[in-house]
């Protein structure tokens, strides 16, 4: 048990310095006095362009090697082998949530924008 608590708390260390790390990792976009809405705007873009792209994938890798590893080390027991399979698909459904959110709300804000504003929103878009 006093194994399992290091690991929990090792993950959950790592899990409260992720915003700091975005913060560090994430450019702002701008220079102290000259920062406006367009630059939190971006900021928040970064943010999140940095925790899905970044963060998500490789996570989304580390969880399929760890399943399939489990699927192949402990092919000799039947709950394992579907535990691991369960796995995979909750890695799956959730990045494809996750993703499907991200392409649905930049169709939706791309659809009920204005010309003049596509200028406005530009990096949004890109």
């Amino acid at each position: 048990m006093n194994n399992q608590k290091a690991i929990t708390t090792i993950l959950s260390t790592i899990v409260l310095a992720l915003p700091m790390t975005v913060a560090a990792q994430v450019g702002i976009p701008c220079d102290g006095p000259n920062c406006d809405f367009n630059s939190l705007i971006k900021l928040i873009n970064n943010i999140i362009k940095f925790l899905m792209f970044s963060v998500a994938v490789p996570l989304a890798a580390l969880g399929f090697m760890f399943m399939g590893g489990k699927m192949v080390l402990l092919s000799n027991k039947e709950a394992a082998k579907t535990e691991a399979k369960q796995g995979i698909g909750f890695i799956i459904t959730g990045f494809l949530i996750m993703l499907g959110a991200y392409v649905f709300i930049k169709t939706i804000l791309f659809m009920f924008i204005t010309d003049d504003q596509k200028t406005f929103m530009n990096f949004m878009f890109q």
